[in-house]
């Protein structure tokens, strides 16, 4: 196996900023495998001093035990055998890991494999440390969109303050890493561009992951809806479907001027970092209400 094709990919990006649909549209390539996301790699990290020495076989059996047990890992299936996986020769957590992905990767016929899980989002260090070979692809997209999906999601939170601070803390930790890491482990793309020019992007992707294009990723949504866990379907309707131009920007018809203020003040920075938009128009009454709402009654 060669070195590109045994190196993870890991696709990072805020929630709800489109990384479900780009992750179906990477798993659409003929060589690219992206299962459901994992989540467990960096929850576990700091808790792998309970399992001891890895090498040691009964230790790593509990560890595999904890992770098959993982809620996502069941939802998707990531565990494919694991009396096998207790068997496999390997003596660290990242070796764990990487068996697998591999095991997962080898039944789908694929030779690439990636994780999306947003939640690695700001822990990229943590996976730069586990996998030096690592790359990875980071999703931006406009996070006063983030902030109205968000909103829109029963399980989703209810302080816009908070959405806007976790998206400004994610993104921009997730940026400043990826900037000191060489060009050839770090790309990052808008989900706005995404949707808009779907092959241009992904041909982008395909060159930085060193795999040929395949033109099957731009028909990802007819295959879609098989590949998003059951449970999962409700909350990714959109991402199963074609890119929907309509959800570009939708915040400028969509999202109260007291809302916006408050997002733009809190995250303006990195919004213009990135590139899009911000007013800046200074607080009304309403937005100050509306701040104080959020930072009061909606607090929990």
């Amino acid at each position: 196996m060669s070195e590109d094709v045994a190196a993870p990919v890991f696709i990072l990006g805020a929630q709800r900023s489109g990384t479900t649909m780009l992750r179906l549209m990477l798993n659409a390539h003929g060589r690219l495998c992206v299962p459901h996301e994992s989540v467990f790699i960096t929850e576990l990290y700091p808790r792998l001093d309970e399992f001891g020495d890895l090498s040691q076989r009964e230790n790593r059996c509990r560890l595999i035990d904890v992770i098959a047990a993982h809620p996502q890992v069941k939802k998707g299936g990531l565990v494919v055998d694991i009396e096998r996986l207790k068997a496999a020769e390997v003596d660290s957590y990242p070796a764990l890991v990487r068996e697998i992905f591999r095991e997962y990767m080898v039944g789908q016929g694929k030779s690439v494999w990636c994780d999306k899980s947003p939640s690695y989002t700001e822990d990229i260090d943590v996976l730069c440390r586990m996998f030096p070979d690592a790359r990875f692809v980071h999703l931006v997209r406009d996070g006063r969109d983030v902030a109205m999906s968000q909103l829109a999601i029963s399980w989703g939170s209810n302080n816009l303050p908070r959405i806007a601070r976790d998206w400004r803390w994610q993104t921009m930790v997730c940026h400043k890493v990826g900037a000191v890491l060489p060009a050839d482990r770090f790309m990052e793309l808008r989900y706005e561009d995404l949707v808009l020019e779907p092959e241009q992007q992904l041909r982008r992707i395909c060159q930085f992951l060193n795999v040929p294009f395949d033109p099957g990723m731009l028909d990802y949504h007819r295959s879609a809806d098989k590949a998003v866990p059951r449970e999962s379907l409700q909350w990714h309707r959109n991402s199963v479907s074609r890119p929907n131009v309509e959800k570009v920007l939708a915040w400028k018809t969509t999202m109260r001027r007291s809302d916006r203020v408050i997002f733009e003040q809190i995250a303006g920075d990195a919004l213009a970092s990135f590139g899009y938009e911000c007013l800046r128009e200074p607080a009304d009454i309403r937005s100050r209400l509306r701040n104080l709402y959020f930072n009061v009654i909606a607090r929990y």
